[in-house]
């Protein structure tokens, strides 16, 4: 089995799992964003006031940024642009 969780987007800025491991940690990443719009009332009527709202983005940036720096550990090859293959 690889050690390798992810792999790079052919074209662009990105990776994507492909392994159980890596799935996991991506299911894990969505369930931390989504426990986070809960916190922050966005599944409720009238929704999230304004406070709410920018604590919910700043908390989805911070997730997504601490998920790059782990997962970018974990991928085949070096995080940067492609332009598909040479």
């Amino acid at each position: 089995m690889s050690k390798h969780w992810f792999v790079p987007k052919r074209y662009g800025y990105g990776f994507f799992p492909v392994t159980v491991e890596g799935w996991l940690a991506t299911l894990g990443l969505l369930a931390l964003v989504l426990l986070s719009a809960h916190i922050n009332n966005f599944f409720v009527e009238p929704g999230p006031n304004k406070q709410q709202a920018i604590r919910f983005v700043l908390d989805a940036c911070m997730l997504a940024g601490i998920a790059t720096l782990f997962f970018e550990k974990k991928m085949k090859e070096p995080l940067r642009w492609r332009w598909g293959r040479k």
